[in-house]
């Protein structure tokens, strides 16, 4: 009878060990972004699905021909504000994820 260079031990260490970096699940958390109208501003929280801040994330608000108007640093509150242009526009959260997370001037009417 042969014996097994490895022992049941190891073998079962390895097998745990490859299972464990074979897994499908993603545990990837998209980007959000909650803008709503205040007077004459444009007020935008960033963040992510599963709750965490964006302080320092980069907002940016685009016009539909899609020219940069304005970005600024979300705050220590994820938090963002921007005059309402006066040209249809855009605002845009892109971490470098999927895809970004947009709001619409639309959306905030």
């Amino acid at each position: 009878m042969m014996k097994c260079p490895v022992s049941s031990r190891t073998w079962l260490k390895n097998l745990m060990l490859l299972l464990s970096l074979s897994s499908t699940q993603v545990l990837a958390h998209y980007p959000t972004l909650d803008c709503a109208k205040q007077a004459q501003l444009v007020h935008c929280k960033a963040g992510y699905s599963d709750g965490t801040a964006a302080q320092g994330a980069i907002i940016r608000l685009y016009s539909y021909d899609e020219e940069l108007l304005f970005s600024a640093k979300a705050d220590q509150h994820s938090e963002v504000s921007f005059v309402i242009p006066k040209t249809e526009y855009f605002i845009s959260f892109n971490p470098g994820h999927d895809r970004p997370a947009e709001v619409d001037y639309i959306e905030l009417d």
